[in-house]
């Protein structure tokens, strides 16, 4: 191929745009390129250039010049393709896009529901404008979109100009992987049946060989951790839907599970920063390590291989965005859906949308209503039709939401578009809650809530010590034994009317209590009888969906009990335990300084120096912990306290779990028993403190002069157990970690297994 194609990127400064060239480079690009770099920052662009540059040095053979400009005609004159990744509004856009949706009860999201709305009446004039002018400088010109509200982007295109447009997602290329690694195999080897529209997609058939594999797929759900969609509801559909659909089925949990945490699109932003100073500091020559920090998966997975089939019109099937034109005859022609689409000769030549289950079909039906009013709402500038399109979003779910998201972002005195600044955390500006708490051996007799009536979520045991010892009669006692997130929904559904809760025991009924409290937006006070975890001072809550750990809400116990004698009571190795929460954070901290270095996480030394703080002490007290002493009991409850503390400043709990945590939530997977999570945790430290280089052997020290039970033998887990959960330890991180460790950066191979099995004890 000797003709020049012109690419026109729009938002070309995007800080990860240079992966595009190094995957058109992989796959071996023939043609010659000739790309311009549309953008307003100039440093950036530059950047971008320069980096890109750097990396189509390694790859001789191809043939792509790059060039900046800021001049947008100039940059679009005679194109002949057209990337469309501008962002309106930045990232402050997506975090705000992502944070007030919640005020009406709905998940915030930049592309489903009102956050997606927000994000289209914020782009689509932006984006149209670009597009006229595309019109008469680059009449010919083919765009694939990357800007989201993707569908509703390229339908605002196809509906008011004539440039002709592809969308493309990697969200289907990731489901199908997906698929492919719960049944073993490549994704190469299957043939998916899909149909759908952007973030709406559903698989209803998989098939090796002409030989249909679904109902091993649906054996399989288990192994398909991020789909996100209770395996329940896909085994009725009988369909496989978008990870995105946990918006529409479960709300409630989307809601809970990101409440009190930091939004994705504030984490980007520092995310964005760092790799800017990094860039500063960047040479010719270097890897550009921090252009992969983003995970732009994108170009690699569909941006490049669909530019590189049009523009060399090779033969390709994709799973693309494009017209209906018939393909899916229940959805209006000219309805934009995602199905896989046959490219050759440089044009789409066939479409193969699998044919859906009826309800499913109405799900999509809806969805595309909502799509279509959404734009023509925008464009028009017509609020009847942004209420109409949001009442026809499966999101909203009554006219009181669609009436205030719309009186939010398109006040009624505006005829346009507004931009929204992004609020500030409200937790940050208002200062911390922390809960009081209070130390004695009468505590139980004494203390009496300000409430008349309160329900006591408590266990079997601890109520047996302290029944005869309690202050105030309960108007309803419940005895959990399940953190299950449909147990405790049952739970909150069965208890009377009360003013308060409060929780007797260790992290079950704590949890379960938090939980109760925080559906209710009642106050939580908390009696710990064992000191085995640190539920009882932290916001979070703890449930589980499925057989995983996930952590949900947050709510802030308004007084906590140390009543000696109650915890004295308790089996000695419960309250020894404790400290398991506390040596975490020996591994967390080296995971953390892992991550800052590799992913530029953000890092906060005083955060780091309170922590170590805690270990550091830990030597002086461990005598009255092994002993469960009242100043063992302080040390371990105020530890937690403090600990808790240092977190919430920093805004995760990255200074207290990482990889050790991984090692027990995987554990408690694998086996699909209980233990005492200290003890556990304990474990999962020495282990990932070995695979780290981090002197294992100061862990040894603090276990046995704290008497702290955690050899396999002790807690119940056996050699079979332990193989089965290491070797499936870096899937676990893959499929469920919740930040960078060293489990992302080492392999756990057979040697580091049987190195470990040597320094362990099993029956």
């Amino acid at each position: 191929m000797n003709s020049r194609i012109k690419l026109v990127i729009l938002g070309g400064s995007a800080l990860s745009t240079p992966l595009l060239f190094e995957s058109m480079a992989q796959r071996k690009a023939a043609a010659p390129y000739d790309v311009v770099l549309l953008g307003r920052d100039r440093e950036r662009l530059d950047f971008v250039k320069r980096v890109s540059r750097d990396l189509l040095q390694q790859y001789p053979e191809v043939e792509i010049s790059i060039q900046t400009s800021t001049d947008a005609e100039k940059a679009m004159e005679g194109a002949d393709y057209c990337i469309n990744q501008i962002r309106v509004g930045g990232l402050q856009g997506r975090a705000f896009d992502e944070s007030f949706p919640r005020q009406f009860g709905i998940p915030g999201e930049e592309t489903v529901g009102p956050g997606g709305f927000n994000r289209a009446l914020q782009s689509v004039p932006v984006v149209l404008k670009l597009c006229r002018s595309l019109e008469k400088l680059a009449p010919n010109v083919v765009m694939l979109n990357l800007t989201n509200p993707s569908s509703l982007i390229q339908y605002a295109i196809r509906r008011y100009t004539g440039v002709n447009v592809v969308g493309t997602c990697d969200a289907p290329i990731t489901l199908m992987e997906m698929i492919a690694r719960a049944l073993d195999v490549s994704s190469d080897e299957l043939e998916f049946n899909i149909a759908g529209m952007h973030h709406f997609t559903w698989i209803v058939g998989v098939r090796q060989d002409d030989k249909e594999l679904m109902s091993t797929v649906m054996d399989r759900l288990d192994k398909m951790p991020k789909l996100g969609v209770d395996p329940e509801i896909v085994r009725a559909l009988g369909a496989i839907p978008s990870s995105y659909f946990k918006y529409y089925f479960h709300p409630d949990r989307v809601l809970a599970a990101t409440e009190g945490r930091k939004l994705r699109g504030s984490q980007l932003i520092q995310i964005k920063d760092q790799m800017l100073e990094d860039l500063r500091c960047w040479k010719p020559g270097e890897k550009p390590e921090m252009i992969y920090r983003r995970g732009a998966i994108w170009y690699d997975t569909i941006v490049a291989p669909t530019l590189l089939a049009l523009a060399e019109k090779r033969t390709e099937e994709l799973v693309l965005s494009v017209d209906n034109n018939g393909s899916i005859p229940y959805l209006p022609d000219n309805a934009i859906i995602e199905a896989p689409v046959t490219l050759s000769n440089g044009e789409v030549i066939s479409i193969r949308a699998a044919e859906l289950p009826p309800d499913v079909k109405g799900l999509l039906q809806s969805n595309c209503a909502y799509e279509m009013l959404a734009v023509e709402a925008v464009v028009e500038k017509d609020r009847g039709k942004a209420m109409r399109a949001l009442m026809s979003n499966l999101m909203v779910s009554n006219f009181n939401q669609a009436h205030g998201v719309v009186d939010l972002v398109w006040p009624p005195e505006k005829t346009d578009a507004v931009n929204i600044a992004f609020p500030e955390s409200r937790e940050l500006r208002q200062g911390l809650k922390v809960p009081e708490l209070f130390y004695g051996n009468t505590l139980l007799e004494t203390t009496a809530t300000p409430e008349q009536e309160i329900a006591l979520i408590t266990m079997e045991e601890p109520w047996e010590l302290a029944r005869d010892r309690f202050a105030r009669s309960p108007k309803a006692i419940v005895f959990v034994r399940d953190l299950d997130w449909y147990a405790l929904e049952a739970m909150e559904r069965g208890i009377p009317d009360v003013g308060a809760v409060v929780g007797l025991g260790g992290g079950t009924p704590t949890d379960a209590a938090k939980y109760l409290a925080w559906r209710r937006g009642i106050p939580v006070d908390i009696f710990p009888s064992i000191t085995s975890v640190d539920a009882a001072v932290t916001k979070s809550i703890a449930a589980r969906s499925g057989k995983n750990v996930t952590y949900i809400g947050h709510i802030v116990p308004r007084n906590v009990f140390v009543d000696f004698r109650l915890i004295m009571d308790a089996p000695p190795r419960l309250n020894r335990s404790g400290i398991g929460d506390i040596v975490s954070a020996y591994v967390a901290l080296w995971d953390w300084k892992l991550a800052r270095e590799r992913k530029a996480e953000p890092y906060d030394l005083e955060a780091v120096k309170a922590t170590q703080a805690w270990l550091d002490k830990l030597e002086k007290v461990a005598e009255s912990i092994d002993e469960v002493t009242p100043d063992g009991i302080r040390f371990i409850m105020e530890a937690f306290e403090d600990i808790s503390v240092i977190c919430r400043v920093f805004g995760s709990s990255r200074p207290q779990e990482a990889s050790e945590h991984t090692f027990a939530y995987n554990a408690e997977f694998q086996t699909g028993k209980s233990f005492l999570h200290g003890e556990l945790v304990a474990l999962g430290t020495f282990i990932m403190a070995s695979l780290q280089g981090n002197d294992p052997d100061w862990l040894l020290d603090i276990y046995q002069r704290t008497g702290l039970l955690w050899q396999p033998r002790d807690i119940d887990l056996t050699r079979d157990d332990f193989v089965k959960t290491m070797a499936t330890l870096n899937w676990y991180q893959n499929n469920y970690g919740r930040r960078f460790s060293i489990l992302d950066e080492k392999l756990i191979n057979r040697d580091f297994i049987e190195q470990m099995m040597d320094k362990l004890k099993f029956e």
